[in-house]
């Protein structure tokens, strides 16, 4: 079983002589949200509560440089340890996770004995999974349903990394309408049937709901900020992601973070190797 100090040693190692290994650690996966999409037909309900946290009122201006502020990270290194319900089903897996803003991610997940079970890279619409037990490349364009066969959870790859960076999705803070939506709340009305709602404290975002049609999708919880160990930087080193109408749960524990690294572009392929079955997910 690889421990959490062999998988960090790891992680730091492949992030400097990643190029030619196609079977190369970062990344993420069945790391977050679950987005289930309602049918148009469904009758517009109450949106749901969002519960007000006592404390000092704070402005609109506060609250969006609050979330402005998050754009500061631009990519995300670290070591998860993911525990995943859904339904009756738990799982739990050890994960090395690379990140980088706006839409792209490398995922290596490992099952409790140590066996990695699929590496997943995404750059933008494109998506490439491996998996070991079949020696199998598959690629096509990322989507929900391929995101959720390969990574657990239908989410686009760009949702999945601005989630894991404390902050909204690309384009949703430049294009929405900013309503104030209770104490110490923004909302980020998309369209009529689309928002997200932000619960903040004095310092930080505590809460991202995502809304369609009124009904809650998914919302994530960030523990308080603590030091990374570099210098004096902290961030939330626990997120907990709830997917109602999936009845999932999702619960991330991140070690050894690292924020702002430079990632080389080829991290977000995977190498075609010699004997490995290459599959167009178009195909299938």
């Amino acid at each position: 079983m690889i421990s959490s100090a062999g998988m960090s040693a790891l992680v730091c190692t492949v992030a400097k002589t990643m190029k030619g290994t196609g079977v190369q650690i970062r990344g993420l996966a069945s790391v977050l949200v679950a987005l289930a999409l309602l049918s148009a037909g469904c009758a517009r309900i109450s949106a749901p509560q969002v519960e007000e946290i006592p404390g000092q009122e704070l402005s609109t201006a506060h609250m969006l440089g609050i979330i402005e502020s998050s754009y500061a990270h631009i990519s995300l290194q670290a070591l998860a340890e993911v525990r995943l319900r859904r339904g009756n089903d738990k799982q739990g897996s050890t994960q090395a996770l690379h990140v980088q803003s706006p839409y792209q991610l490398r995922a290596e997940v490992y099952n409790f004995i140590g066996q990695m079970m699929v590496m997943l890279t995404a750059n933008g619409a494109h998506l490439e999974a491996y998996v070991p037990s079949r020696n199998t490349l598959y690629r096509g364009m990322a989507t929900r349903g391929r995101m959720e066969r390969f990574a657990y959870v239908p989410l686009m790859p760009a949702d999945m990394v601005a989630l894991l960076l404390q902050r909204l999705p690309p384009g949703v803070l430049q294009l929405s309408q900013v309503k104030k939506g209770g104490r110490n709340i923004l909302r980020f009305i998309v369209s009529a049937q689309q928002e997200y709602v932000v619960q903040f404290d004095a310092e930080r975002v505590q809460r991202i709901m995502y809304l369609e049609l009124g009904q809650e999708v998914f919302s994530i919880a960030y523990a308080p900020a603590t030091p990374t160990g570099e210098g004096e930087t902290i961030f939330p080193h626990h997120m907990s992601l709830v997917m109602p109408l999936q009845d999932m749960e999702l619960d991330i524990e991140l070690e050894d973070v690292q924020l702002n690294s430079a990632l080389e572009p080829d991290l977000f392929e995977i190498e075609e190797r010699a004997g490995m079955e290459t599959v167009s997910l178009e195909e299938l």
